[in-house]
């Protein structure tokens, strides 16, 4: 991580003086560890994980001790299905998920986590390759990153289903984005271009494509009406942007980072239940909950990479670059802001933005473009 100016510090720890995290004091610059723009500031005094350890020469297998290189102890590998190892690192920077269903918690809140960061808003980045392998994978997998989540709501032996409290970006095997919320797992339901319950293709009616990496940039944080900041006792909604870099292929420093959607959810229209349910069934002795339209507020503090394949033992799909930060949504950096893109509030309750759509060499193209130029030959 970079920063700026005679009040900065860095702090390292780890194999080989790997960055492990970063604490921002003072003056911040808008590029991360890896070169890559930062939309918003990091929070003063906050905790960021990011994925530099794997890029520490050491190739390693991680199953259900966690990661021996990574300083802060917050790999937490919550999978379903059965791999041997369920996530490969090469000690180049990638991790490939290797299970039928892999789930890469970032988890700060065990006991024995060398530091505690709760993330409550956000900013959540990194690239995706899908792999050969999961070409023929549910159309629910893919690129799918989520945030809010408790430790023990999904999947393996231990959790707690009404524990799940969470909200994903996923850029789908079927080629489709979404926005999807779930308060109990596996219940859920999803929005895109501001409609609840619909899902957008993203390339030209084309699946996710695989062999190419694909960045994302999630971001989510408690917002207020008007979008003012305010205090945060006033911010009663949750607001949710969604960005791609589908251009550079992995090269940060070639990235140009579009906006893909953005959502508001302020309690009203958006359930966090299967079918759109109003209610959540089962949970209200362990925390409450009722109201599957409620925004969720607070969460459980972690954050995840997920897909999902038909076969244990094959590449699924690889990350790199991964980095998440606590921010400070209305901040802005020393010298100016990033290059940020952001539209005013509508009473639909989302901010509207251009749908975007791409062909299969990461261009953009118009909404009203015929079929056939979505077809040009990958690179």
């Amino acid at each position: 991580m970079v920063f700026a100016g005679k009040k900065s510090f860095l702090f390292t720890v780890g194999l080989l003086g790997q960055l492990a995290f970063a604490v921002t004091l003072y003056d911040e610059v808008p590029q991360d560890t890896f070169g890559i723009e930062k939309f918003y500031p990091t929070k003063e005094g906050s905790v960021e994980w990011n994925s530099a350890h794997w890029n520490n020469g050491h190739a390693r297998g991680i199953d259900w001790d966690g990661d021996p290189d990574d300083a802060l102890e917050w790999t937490d590998n919550r999978s379903a299905g059965d791999a041997s190892p369920f996530f490969k690192i090469d000690g180049n920077g990638v991790m490939q998920m290797m299970s039928s269903g892999p789930r890469f918690h970032i988890n700060s809140q065990t006991e024995w986590a060398a530091k505690k960061q709760f993330y409550r808003d956000v900013e959540f980045t990194a690239y995706y390759r899908r792999g050969e392998a999961s070409a023929n994978g549910p159309d629910y997998g893919g690129m799918v990153m989520g945030v809010r989540s408790g430790a023990l709501g999904h999947a393996s032996g231990g959790g707690n289903n009404c524990d799940a409290n969470t909200y994903y970006a996923r850029f789908r095997h079927d080629g489709k984005w979404d926005f999807e919320k779930e308060w109990k797992h596996p219940g859920s339901y999803y929005q895109s271009e501001g409609v609840v319950g619909k899902q957008t293709p993203l390339w030209g009616g084309a699946k996710l494509p695989t062999d190419r990496w694909i960045g994302m940039k999630f971001i989510v944080y408690n917002s207020a009406y008007p979008d003012n900041g305010g205090p945060d006792e006033s911010r009663t909604s949750v607001r949710l942007e969604l960005y791609i870099d589908s251009t550079s292929n992995g090269e940060p420093a070639s990235a140009k980072w579009e906006k893909v959607g953005e959502a508001l959810d302020g309690g009203k229209d958006w359930p966090g239940a299967s079918g759109g349910a109003a209610t959540i069934d089962g949970c209200k002795d362990y925390n409450g909950l009722e109201d599957a339209f409620a925004p969720i507020l607070k969460g459980g503090g972690i954050a995840l990479m997920r897909t999902d394949g038909s076969t244990n033992n094959v590449v699924q799909g690889e990350y790199k670059y991964v980095s998440i930060r606590e921010i400070d949504p209305y901040g802005s950096f020393a010298g100016g802001t990033t290059g940020i893109r952001r539209s005013p509030y509508t009473y639909r309750g989302v901010f509207p933005s251009k749908p975007a759509k791409f062909d299969l060499n990461g261009r953009s193209v118009p909404q009203n473009a015929a079929p056939g130029m979505y077809l040009f030959r990958r690179n």
